[in-house]
C-alpha cells in the first residue's frame, strides 16, 4: 500500500506550533507530511524573525522545526511572500516554493489541511 499523503497550508504564525505537532502525529501514523507556509506563517522559517517570534502555547518553535525536519516533515516558504519586505531568509532544510509546487504537491495528496 501507498504511503498516504497529507498538506498543511499555514498563513498564521499563531497556528505554526498546533500544525507542527499534528504534522509529526502523521508522521508517527506513517504519512508523508509538508507543509506550505504563506503570508504571516512564512515568519517562523525565516533565520532574522523566528527567535523574535514569541514562544506560543508553551513551545520552543525552533526545536519544532527542526525536530519535524529531522523526521522528514517538507517546509516550503512561499517564494513570493509579499509580508516579508527583504524576502525570505530561510532555515536550513527549508524551501523554497510557488503555487505550481503547491499545486503538484496538493494534487497528490489524500488530504490538504487550511490553517
Amino acid at each position: 500500500m501507498d504511503q498516504k499523503k497529507v498538506v498543511y497550508f499555514v498563513s498564521l504564525s499563531s497556528n505554526v506550533p498546533y500544525v507542527l505537532k499534528k504534522a509529526l502525529q502523521m508522521v508517527e501514523q506513517n504519512y508523508e507530511v509538508a507543509i506550505f507556509f504563506d503570508l504571516d506563517g512564512a515568519r517562523v522559517l525565516d533565520k532574522r524573525y523566528l527567535n523574535f517570534i514569541d514562544r506560543t502555547h508553551g513551545t520552543d518553535l525552533a526545536s519544532l522545526i527542526k525536530f519535524s525536519l529531522d523526521v522528514g516533515v517538507q517546509l516550503f516558504g512561499c517564494q513570493m511572500n509579499v509580508l516579508m519586505e527583504d524576502g525570505l531568509e530561510l532555515i536550513e532544510g527549508a524551501e523554497l516554493a510557488g503555487v505550481v509546487t503547491f499545486l503538484d504537491i496538493a494534487y497528490q495528496a489524500d488530504a490538504v489541511l487550511s490553517f
